[in-house]
């Protein structure tokens, strides 16, 4: 994780901060650069308040633009006077403050922090201040939108909205995700305090308490998950912002932590791996595949011929499976009861497969509405701790282990079926727009999503074009006829290492 800082060490060890000014504030204050020394050799040290200094001359300056419309260009002096007011909060009044000019007409600024105490003070002047002026300078709002935006927000304490914010979360959320969204903003209410007032809170806390964690010894996976919580869509400060306790904006806690190339590698290196032909044929292959009970093996049979998620196969209801233009297809929807969705680009029509319909889904499907079934798989709970796909993984991570247990290492599991499809159908030349409508996944490029248009259930089946295959080039050779057997035989088959008991 890279913390943005303007940081020089000198010949001696100590660490300086320098900034420039800039370009259309240049005139006004009658300077190019501004210079602090803060009295540490620690790197850590020095990156905190850098980034404390470099958030709020960035916003001093914006403090500037505003009020630089009205002003002539100041003389040196009151320069000083005013950059040190716009960066100054109450709480540095006891805190001493060197300011040297060199020849070339910097300026030097120096905050003596010789105690904790000091630092503190130096820290809570980031969050707390009584002048109007200063509490614009840390807004993450201009200063223009400042007071309008200040007069709608209701005050509350970051306990209080952390309640707040994962009762919001109850009954929408699986049960280990909640855990998960209950950690990271504990964290955060534990590193700022739990008094603190939300709205008080900065970006430049926010970086803080990333670099705290980095330097606790999170990984960059850890962060990221936490700012996903925190601060992405749907996140603490969403909530925070949508419920008028905190100004709409900026989000503070977004855009601190992101994966440098070598790290992008590392989790493609030790992601899930798709099957190769060997791999699937043994998967599937009939004398293995009965081990499974049938409901796996019908859920098996679908993540590798659609791509879908455990989650998304787990929650299919047999009003799911509909005809559209003459095709018989899947449709992963967050319509009916507790049915969820990744993304909004997870909701889709996914024609099945001929392979598929010769495998007697069709007649499966028909025969469980005969029964009065809603559901395709009803032992997929909804509320079970890992969501819907929960039993769906288990049951083929165990199959696996026995087909599986002398493969070379790697991490595969029901997720590999997805990612086999997703390959397969890049080698069979299916266009990267088509393989995303088909499994659900958003392309990074901003062009397709704003621009491109849904592929019709025919194209995604047939293909777009003449020469553009779709979902029917998906093959896997496997031996429909036998397989076809054991997914319509509804008889249970004994498990591997267990004996059928034989009533004398």
């Amino acid at each position: 994780m890279r913390i943005p800082h303007h940081l020089v060490r000198s010949p001696t060890g100590a660490w300086s901060f320098r900034q420039r000014v800039p370009a259309d504030l240049q005139d006004l204050l009658d300077r190019r650069l501004i210079k602090r020394t803060l009295r540490t050799s620690d790197l850590g040290e020095a990156r905190l308040r850098a980034v404390l200094l470099a958030s709020r001359y960035a916003q001093a300056f914006d403090a500037l633009r505003v009020r630089g419309r009205h002003m002539d260009k100041l003389g040196k002096k009151e320069a000083d006077e005013l950059i040190a007011r716009l960066t100054q909060a109450e709480g540095l009044k006891d805190l001493t403050l060197h300011r040297t000019r060199a020849p070339d007409g910097t300026v030097s600024e120096r905050w003596q922090i010789d105690s904790d105490e000091d630092l503190r003070l130096f820290q809570q002047a980031q969050r707390q201040s009584n002048d109007p002026l200063l509490d614009a300078v840390n807004s993450p709002l201009s200063p223009r939108d400042f007071a309008a935006a200040r007069a709608k927000i209701t005050p509350i304490a970051l306990a209080d909205a952390r309640d707040g914010w994962l009762a919001s979360l109850q009954g929408s959320t699986l049960p280990k995700t909640l855990v998960i969204k209950k950690t990271a903003v504990e964290a955060l209410v534990r590193f700022l305090g739990s008094k603190t007032k939300l709205h008080t809170v900065t970006r430049t806390d926010l970086a803080r308490w990333y670099q705290h964690m980095r330097d606790e010894g999170a990984s960059t996976p850890t962060l990221t998950n936490k700012q996903s919580y925190v601060g992405g869509k749907g996140g603490f400060f969403e909530w925070a912002m949508a419920s008028g306790h905190y100004p709409k904006g900026d989000n503070p806690a977004a855009g601190h932590v992101s994966y440098s190339i070598r790290e992008k590698r590392a989790r493609k290196k030790f992601g899930f791996k798709a099957y190769d032909a060997h791999q699937v044929q043994a998967l599937f292959a009939p004398a293995a595949f009965e081990g499974l009970a049938l409901s796996a093996r019908w859920a098996a049979v679908i993540g590798l011929h659609t791509g879908a998620r455990a989650s998304e196969v787990g929650q299919l209801l047999t009003g799911d499976v509909i005809e559209e233009d003459g095709l018989l297809c899947i449709r992963v929807s967050d319509e009916g009861e507790h049915q969820k969705v990744k993304t909004e680009v997870s909701l889709r029509t996914v024609p099945v497969h001929p392979d598929l319909i010769a495998l007697g889904f069709r007649e499966w499907v028909d025969g469980l509405r005969a029964a009065g079934a809603e559901r395709l798989f009803p032992a997929a709970k909804a509320d079970a701790k890992n969501g819907a796909g929960n039993w769906i993984t288990k049951a083929f991570g165990r199959h696996l282990e026995q087909v599986g247990k002398n493969w070379p290492a790697g991490k595969r599991g029901f997720h590999s079926l997805r990612k086999t499809v997703i390959q397969s159908l890049q080698g069979a030349g299916v266009p990267s727009e088509l393989r995303a409508q088909l499994v659900g996944h958003e392309l990074d490029d901003e062009h397709h999503s704003t621009y491109s248009r849904d592929f019709t259930v025919r194209e995604k089946l047939d293909g777009p074009g003449p020469t553009t295959p779709g979902l029917s080039a998906l093959g896997f050779g496997l031996n429909l006829p036998a397989l076809a057997q054991l997914l319509l035989d509804t008889a249970p088959k004994p498990r591997a290492g267990r004996k059928r008991l034989v009533n004398s």
